[in-house]
């Protein structure tokens, strides 16, 4: 077996390093070349336009489009080729031009300097989101209202107070345009709250009820976008479904005995789902903003909303057909609605589906 001499294997490995890092370098350099030649093909062909050099426009940048183009001079080739197909009355070509300009860049402004014809094109799009969908999170202060007093232990006298806790709501938004600066926003919310009821019945037993409540709640609002801009304050108004979902009510009985308390009667957890109403509605309202790119390419939303229920929490007919509560609470539900002040804070996500509308 012939062995190489050392100083000759150094040199070979030498020379095939050399021939590697050409390769490398000529590679990148052919990439950057190629990118550089594109970039410069489009301002050519904006030149040639501006010049009025229209036919050579497409047989420069074409070759460009599916690779060598970033995103924004995608856009601008598209642009350019809608403009020379209007030029020549391609009407077929420059809508197809212009759906693809829509499709890199959905989000396309008309220009001042855009001549009448592309303006025509434009408006003959749709070029706003078919939805914005998000999700939102939301605290808010219960308050009760319309409470009228039932308790046949305790129909004389009462010292019966309500103390309302914190609400909490995260879910689903949605919002599609309509027309022009209107839109409907339809929402869907997992809704929690709680209240306590306390009273002293018949100067023998003290009592404390604390109900926590699940809900389903579902606003539909028209809405009216105040400006057309990045920021965006609106006011909306609309009706409000909500679905009952469970209760669990903990009761809590100390009774006197003498100037003493006997030992505490609990009932935990009892389920009175069965003695409310399943199904409610609210009218609503309220203020907000969105303000698009202040934190990625979305909306960062936030709104302040009044609800106020029509309809009773607590089902009259079957308030008292809960023998626990009735024997050991020794009391029975009393009559009363729900209203809800809240601040929501979400993002959302336009999504476009560009589509030509027609004259």
């Amino acid at each position: 077996m012939t062995l190489l001499p050392i100083n000759k294997y150094v040199s070979n490995k030498t020379i095939s390093i050399k021939i590697l890092l050409l390769s490398f370098f000529l590679f990148f350099s052919f990439s950057g070349f190629s990118q550089e030649s594109c970039t410069e093909k489009l301002e050519t062909a904006e030149k040639l336009y501006e010049s009025g050099q229209i036919d050579k426009v497409a047989p420069l940048i074409e070759t460009c489009l599916e690779h060598g183009f970033s995103k924004d001079e995608k856009a601008r080739a598209y642009r350019l080729l809608a403009l020379c197909n209007l030029y020549y009355n391609e009407d077929d070509k420059a809508k197809d031009a212009f759906l693809e300009l829509l499709k890199v860049n959905p989000e396309y402004k008309i220009k001042e300097s855009d001549p009448t014809e592309f303006i025509n094109l434009h408006n003959d799009f749709r070029t706003f989101p078919v939805v914005i969908v998000g999700v939102k999170y939301g605290i808010g202060i219960l308050g009760l209202y319309g409470i009228e007093n039932y308790n046949d232990i305790n129909s004389i006298v009462s010292s019966s107070e309500y103390e309302t806790h914190m609400t909490s709501s995260y879910g689903l938004s949605f919002e599609t345009p309509i027309f022009k600066q209107f839109s409907v926003a339809y929402e869907f919310y997992l809704h929690t709250y709680s209240y306590t009821f306390v009273d002293t019945i018949l100067d023998y037993a003290a009592l404390n009820l604390n109900e926590s409540v699940t809900s389903l709640d579902v606003p539909i609002l028209l809405q009216w976008n105040i400006l057309d801009k990045d920021f965006v304050p609106y006011v909306n108004a609309g009706m409000s479904f909500n679905y009952l979902m469970s209760t669990k009510t903990t009761i809590k009985r100390n009774d006197i005995e003498g100037s003493e308390y006997r030992e505490e009667i609990e009932l935990d957890e009892l389920d009175l789902t069965e003695f409310r109403n399943k199904f409610n509605y609210s009218i609503t309202a309220g203020v907000g903003f969105r303000w698009k790119n202040f934190i990625g390419p979305g909306y960062l939303t936030c709104d302040i909303r009044y609800t106020r229920y029509l309809n009773n929490f607590v089902d009259p007919e079957n308030r008292a057909e809960n023998s626990e509560m009735l024997y050991s609470g020794l009391t029975t539900d009393n009559v009363f609605k729900m209203q809800n002040m809240q601040f929501l804070i979400g993002y959302k996500l336009p999504l476009y589906i560009p589509k030509y509308k027609g004259k």
